[in-house]
């Protein structure tokens, strides 16, 4: 397929400027969420979101060895942001969910999700909702070909 002139150079462009734009959310979120770095957000937010995570389920997810999850954990455990126990079904299996700081971490995570879901679709039809998200979907799957 070729492109029209001009299309490519405005695509990455767009590109671009989106990759920067999501990448300063996601550094001002990882800040308000507790100082947080990306990886030890994602961790966080998965947790969150599943409640008790077993350690190995967290490896899979962020696509790191257990040995580096490991370090992650000891410090957001240390700092006070997540409880780590064995399983009462299997006391090889570590377990971990979220402590105090780390549910406030969740909570803010979850909110500043929904402000900017609000910022980018507030102003969009249904319809437009609707193809952005079908259009961004392609996009991430053309991309990660």
């Amino acid at each position: 397929m070729v492109l029209e002139d001009g299309n490519a150079e405005k695509f990455l462009s767009v590109m671009f400027n989106l990759n920067n734009a999501i990448k300063s959310e996601s550094e001002y979120c990882c800040k308000i969420c507790g100082n947080l770095n990306e990886k030890e957000l994602f961790i966080i937010a998965f947790i969150g979101e599943k409640r008790s995570v077993k350690m190995s389920d967290i490896a899979d997810y962020i696509q790191a060895p257990l040995s580096t999850l490991t370090t992650i954990v000891d410090k957001l455990v240390t700092n006070k942001f997540l409880l780590r126990y064995n399983s009462n079904d299997d006391r090889r299996v570590v377990k971990v969910e979220l402590d105090r700081k780390g549910k406030a971490s969740y909570k803010e995570f979850q909110n500043r999700r929904e402000i900017v879901a609000k910022k980018v679709l507030g102003h969009l039809t249904e319809v437009e909702k609707v193809t952005l998200i079908a259009n961004l979907a392609q996009l991430a799957s053309s991309i990660q070909l």
